[in-house]
């Protein structure tokens, strides 16, 4: 499929946005209008393990799976201007494991792994700030032992087929 994004006026990009969001949302891919990177994860995640994806007003975990582990998903997206290393905030320790999905500028996964609660508590202080630990990612951090990698490509290729009418 090939589109002139070029060729688009502002009003009919941001409306070819709003319409992929929409249909993003009637898969249950996402569940808020914000940046998607966070729910996709979230669905990825919730495609690799099942069980049950956490509600909006539940705290620490994000998916359960069906052994009970309670996992925390943090997604990342890298693109050429941004060099950023955070994660979005831990405010809460109801968990076990932390599940890191990194994406790249296409929304590819570029690496996914976890890390258990202990090593996020342990690497990571806790930010007054954002009353949270907010895992920063690092060279030694991705090469380290505290962490393993999970292979979630065919997850994605599970939630990434068209929609039947």
């Amino acid at each position: 499929m090939d589109i002139d994004l070029a060729g688009m006026t502002v009003p009919e990009l941001l409306g070819l946005w709003a319409t992929s969001m929409d249909e993003l949302k009637s898969r249950e891919l996402i569940r808020t209008n914000n940046n998607p990177v966070g729910d996709l994860a979230e669905a990825i995640a919730f495609a690799h393990y099942g069980g049950e994806r956490g509600t909006f007003s539940q705290k620490g975990w994000d998916i359960r799976t069906p052994d009970g582990e309670r996992i925390q998903v943090k997604g990342m997206r890298r693109t050429s201007g941004n060099k950023r290393t955070a994660l979005g905030a831990i405010r809460d320790a109801d968990y076990e494991a932390l599940l890191v999905v990194i994406f790249d500028v296409d929304f590819n996964i570029a690496e996914s792994f976890t890390m258990p609660r202990h090593a996020v508590e342990s690497q990571f202080a806790r930010s007054n700030h954002v009353n949270g630990i907010i895992p920063r990612l690092s060279k030694a951090l991705l090469a380290s032992e505290m962490i393993t990698a999970i292979d979630l490509q065919d997850a994605y290729r599970r939630i990434s087929t068209p929609r039947a009418e």
